[in-house]
């Protein structure tokens, strides 16, 4: 009987032996594959090209040699005393500098509308996705009627965003803007305004030109920050270059949110781009936190300097 009992308890610890260690077979081989999947999915992650939109990624942001010269990028952005970051900014994928250009987009959500946030870092990253481009394509501005047409059918003039593209190729630079962001030029130690304020106040000094209005009647002028055209309008009419432009060597180009040039002066902000990219992007944030604005605006800064290449 005894004996008859160990076989029967030894057939059945078999049996359950072998059904565990079936079990724990199954068991070990998806942890093997969940290893597996997650150290792919960990090398695709950092081996995608994706454009970079990070809302603040300070100091220095790349460089490239483009065939004609060497292009460093250097970048700043914060938050101001706002409660949310409405300004984004992105690139075109480094890989691709060299070959396709160099591609930078930024975008200054409208605080008293909807979305504002939402509609600036949906932009960029359509503006990217339309990448790459050709100076053929972009001499009429086509993109940008088309994209704030898009963001009308969704919000119907409610929400909207300014927009400052920059494309680099070669040694060629096209530019397109929409709103009161600012492109400036550093050279030879002068600064420029290649781009021009969509502002109801621009039209007043128009006003003023034709001896219509007086200088003191502007400035008074509570509407004069006003913007004349954005991005979220049914049809935004850009200010954009109607043939590229011609860098040169020791360019510094700087698009910024107003939350920059609106707390800098001109002299202060000649002063920065007087510096590499880098430097630059690190003395305008410098300059804007010692300022100790009241309200102070989000702040974003992309600056890129032209080098000569080195043989």
């Amino acid at each position: 009987m005894v004996s008859f009992l160990l076989a029967v308890n030894s057939e059945k610890l078999k049996s359950f032996l072998n059904k565990w260690g079936f079990l724990c077979g199954i068991a070990l081989a998806l942890i093997v594959i969940g290893v597996i999947v997650a150290v792919w999915l960990i090398l695709k992650k950092n081996t995608q090209e994706e454009p970079s939109s990070d809302t603040n990624p300070n100091g220095s942001l790349g460089s490239m040699d483009n065939g004609f010269f060497r292009i460093e990028v250097g970048n700043c952005q914060g938050l101001g005393e706002r409660d949310e970051q409405q300004d984004a900014f992105g690139f075109s994928p480094n890989a691709k500098w060299k070959d396709k250009g160099f591609l930078a987009v930024l975008c200054d959500g409208m605080g008293g509308l909807d979305s504002g946030a939402v509609i600036s870092n949906k932009l960029v990253s359509d503006v990217i996705k339309e990448f790459p481009y050709s100076f053929e394509e972009l001499k009429d501005g086509w993109i940008i009627d088309s994209l704030s047409a898009d963001i009308y059918s969704n919000y119907y003039g409610r929400g909207g965003t300014t927009l400052i593209i920059t494309f680099l190729k070669g040694d060629k630079l096209w530019f397109a803007s929409v709103g009161d962001s600012d492109l400036l030029l550093y050279r030879e130690g002068r600064i420029y305004a290649m781009n021009q304020r969509q502002e109801y106040g621009n039209n007043l000094l128009m006003k003023v030109v034709d001896d219509a209005l007086s200088m003191e009647q502007v400035i008074g002028n509570s509407d004069a920050p006003a913007l004349t055209e954005y991005m979220g309008a049914q049809h935004a009419e850009a200010d954009y270059s109607i043939r590229p432009w011609q860098v040169k060597e020791g360019d510094v180009y700087l698009l910024c949110s107003d939350g920059v040039s609106d707390t800098l002066t001109f002299d202060e902000i000649r002063e920065a781009m007087s510096h590499d990219a880098s430097e630059c992007a690190e003395l305008l944030e410098k300059g804007i936190i010692e300022k100790n604005k009241r309200f102070q605006d989000n702040y974003t800064a992309i600056v890129f300097s032209i080098k000569r290449v080195e043989v």
